[in-house]
């Protein structure tokens, strides 16, 4: 006997589109539009989410990598040319959540289809839980840096444990352990401490590259380094590429968090003090740290993973065990509520988008989704900076290719209007062909796949090293052509 289906109401007057009972089966009141009486965020708070964001150890490393390769003018340049033209993007998938109150999840039905929005749906969270993956490996050697300078001994803990030594194992199985007594305890007591973490690291970073210029004599160095590389426009490309695709995946988050904005201004003026202001600046702070310890310690790129960690930088510049103490503590503290907060809420929405009454609790997602990280094996993988950097220009290619096609939709195509009721109504109109948007597919697919070819194909390797850029282009002209080849 057929499981009989049940309904639930729908108010969505607030929204001028009426009050309406829709079928549960893909509906949760996690995806559903937020009523305005709690879309009460500012600009203060868009600026103070991606201040907290910034003390990202990842962003720190990559910025540091950057320098190593280019040497620090030209690893800025990247960072800021990268981080200002993300900023348009954010902006107008954040419109979506700041007008329509819904996340993520129910942004991309109306290109999708209510099922084939889970394509999108299951590849952001395939991304999201890879950066999880990869803050809980770089906290872990955090950790292990911390402990290796108080124990000494610590380091000769070297037998391989799944790939990695067994140090490194031991302090990133304690660091996941503490990611998933936060998501059992909640991030009030974290968020608090992070209140005084994220300025503390910020405060004595920037200390710490003042100390180091004051060691070489002034800010030279930041632009004496040289790269061990030579700029050509195909790397200097590709590592904007790289770059971007750090943070394309808030590009599609964004309505997780603009859905409580009181209005477009604050998600704006929020989001363009964040991105490219705060976040170029901590990226200014590591670019002069590694300057200046290469230009002092003549540290080859071969030892570049070992030397971006700030706590042994810390103990490289001022060989005082207690401030490596006092980075590393503040370090683990504010990773551990950047990953929960950044990398653990977007993966749990789609969970639940994916399995509504299965995984209808915030609980029961976040603890799937951090045992599932494990398979990321970042270990493997994350000491060759070449490596890091092919593996960020396939995630922005892919995560480009569906927000052209959002973009396009939304506001070429619909001019910004969303039916808010037929995000959850079967045969309703975003269901198209039985609950596929293949338009959207198709553009999307193709979109990933030519920068992906470019990869496979040196010969046509100028198509990868423009990832992110081309795949929001390629999607976006696509589902814009097709819908009108299709009137």
């Amino acid at each position: 006997m057929a499981q009989e289906e049940t309904s639930v109401k729908l108010d969505v007057t607030e929204y001028e589109q009426g009050n309406v009972n829709v079928p549960d089966k893909y509906y949760n009141p996690n995806i559903a539009p937020l009523p305005k009486a709690v879309k009460t965020w500012n600009w203060v708070n868009f600026t103070t989410i991606w201040a907290g964001m910034s003390h990202n150890v990842v962003a720190f490393e990559l910025a540091g990598l950057l320098t190593f390769e280019f040497g620090g003018p030209l690893a800025l340049f990247i960072v800021a040319f990268a981080y200002g033209s993300l900023l348009i993007a954010l902006y107008l998938n954040g419109h979506i959540g700041a007008k329509w109150g819904i996340p993520y999840p129910s942004s991309v039905r109306p290109m999708f289809g209510i099922r084939g929005a889970r394509v999108p749906v299951i590849m952001r969270a395939i991304v999201a839980l890879f950066w999880f993956a990869l803050q809980t490996y770089v906290g872990g050697t955090i950790i292990n840096a911390v402990v290796g300078i108080f124990d000494p001994a610590w380091t000769s803990l070297s037998a391989n444990v799944a790939g990695m030594p067994e140090n490194i194992a031991i302090s990133m199985l304690i660091f996941w352990i503490l990611n998933v007594a936060v998501l059992f305890k909640g991030m009030n007591e974290v968020k608090n401490f992070e209140l005084i973490a994220g300025p503390l690291i910020v405060a004595t970073l920037g200390g710490l590259m003042v100390y180091g210029m004051s060691l070489a004599h002034g800010i030279g160095p930041l632009f004496s380094v040289k790269g061990s590389v030579d700029p050509t426009a195909s790397n200097i490309m590709l590592a904007i590429s790289s770059m971007a695709g750090v943070w394309a995946t808030l590009v599609l988050n964004i309505p997780d968090f603009t859905r409580f904005s009181k209005t477009q201004r604050d998600q704006l003026i929020g989001q363009t003090i964040g991105l490219p202001v705060v976040v170029t600046l901590f990226s200014f702070i590591a670019v002069g740290i590694v300057s200046t310890m290469i230009y002092l310690y003549h540290v080859p790129i071969s030892q570049a993973i070992n030397y971006v960690n700030p706590v042994n930088i810390m103990y490289l510049f001022t060989n005082n065990p207690y401030l490596a103490l006092l980075i590393g503590v503040s370090l683990v503290v504010a990773t551990v509520s950047v990953n929960v907060a950044a990398n653990i809420v977007s993966p749990v929405y789609d969970l639940i988008s994916l399995a509504p009454k299965k995984l209808g609790t915030l609980g029961k997602a976040s603890i799937v989704a951090a045992v599932v990280s494990f398979a990321y094996v970042p270990w493997t993988w994350y000491n060759n900076a070449g490596t890091i950097e092919n593996i960020l220009g396939i995630i922005g290619s892919g995560l480009g290719s569906i927000a052209g096609v959002m973009i396009a939709h939304y506001w070429i195509l619909h001019k910004t209007k969303i039916s808010l009721v037929d995000l959850f109504m079967p045969n309703g109109k975003y269901w198209y062909s039985y609950g596929y948007g293949t338009k959207a597919l198709i553009s999307m697919a193709i979109g990933f796949l030519i920068p992906v070819i470019g990869y496979i194909i040196p010969s046509v390797s100028f198509l990868y090293d423009y990832g992110w850029y081309l795949a929001v282009f390629i999607s976006l002209i696509l589902y814009v052509t097709l819908n009108k080849l299709g009137k």
